[in-house]
């Protein structure tokens, strides 16, 4: 690997471990705890999150050397004395490190320099960072800011609907852009939202006012990835984002639903 080895990333993964705790990372397909995170176990879910993403990070390295290296989705699983049940939680860090998990897997088949630049950018800021949630709001921005600055509009459309592909798919029965936000309040990533139809859009394109909206960048900047994965998670269908204008703690964007290419990009908006 070029920057942070793979001995640095198994070491992130023993700080997170402890000797004995419920929780574990396994395989979605068959059960198994794969190499890196094979006999380790974590003392609660957005730990165990945390190191599911990272160990996602860790075999999509190893599998640039040896492409058998087999592909599992990683879950979160807590151990009871009676059963193995795996979990699903929407606290904000374990939202963040299953939709980072799944651009890493993404990114690993052709965009290997920019996982790598988004895992160097986390294992700097675990060194410094305590905090856990800051700690997992700076993976999901630093990946937004590598695959704005790396890609092309029509790539990261691309990669951001191949990531949303491999996340649980969601129901497009109710309005999608409503559902994508509440999703997104529901793991607190925004404190609350709005949403206007622009009126010489029709029901196309939205005014959506985002408070209290957790990632953030230096300058006018606006990480919108989250966003435009949970439209893909409903719709397939890449949104565009006009326009970005930033407010007190919060955003307003204003995002078409139904283009299938941007002008601009889907990761990061500028502001105005």
């Amino acid at each position: 690997m070029v920057g942070r080895t793979l001995a640095d990333i198994r070491a992130r993964i023993g700080e997170l471990s402890v000797a004995v705790g419920p929780y574990r990372v396994r395989s979605a397909r068959t059960g198994d705890s794969p190499v890196p995170v094979t006999g380790k176990q974590f003392p609660d879910r957005e730990t165990a999150a945390e190191a599911a993403s990272v160990a996602t990070a860790y075999r999509t390295a190893l599998r640039r050397y040896d492409p058998y290296v087999a592909v599992h989705g990683l879950v979160v699983s807590q151990t009871t004395a009676e059963s193995t049940t795996a979990t699903v939680t929407q606290s904000l860090p374990a939202y963040c490190h299953r939709v980072a998990g799944a651009l890493f897997e993404t990114l690993s088949n052709r965009y290997g320099r920019i996982e790598r630049r988004v895992m160097d950018t986390y294992l700097d800021a675990a060194e410094t960072t305590e905090n856990r949630t800051r700690l997992c709001l700076s993976m999901l921005e630093s990946t937004a800011t590598a695959i704005d600055e790396a890609l092309p509009p029509d790539e990261q459309a691309t990669v951001l609907s191949a990531a949303a592909g491999r996340l649980p798919r969601r129901s497009t029965a109710d309005r999608p852009l409503r559902s994508a936000l509440t999703t997104l309040r529901s793991c607190d990533l925004v404190r609350s939202f709005s949403i206007e139809p622009t009126p010489d859009h029709g029901e196309s394109q939205y005014r959506i006012t985002l408070a209290g909206y957790r990632p953030s960048l230096d300058g006018d900047r606006c990480p919108v990835l989250p966003v435009a994965v949970e439209l893909l998670r409903r719709t397939g269908v890449p949104p565009a984002i006009v326009s970005a204008s930033r407010f007190g703690d919060g955003w307003r964007l204003r995002v078409s639903t139904v283009s299938t290419v941007s002008g601009s990009g889907l990761a990061v908006a500028p502001s105005a």
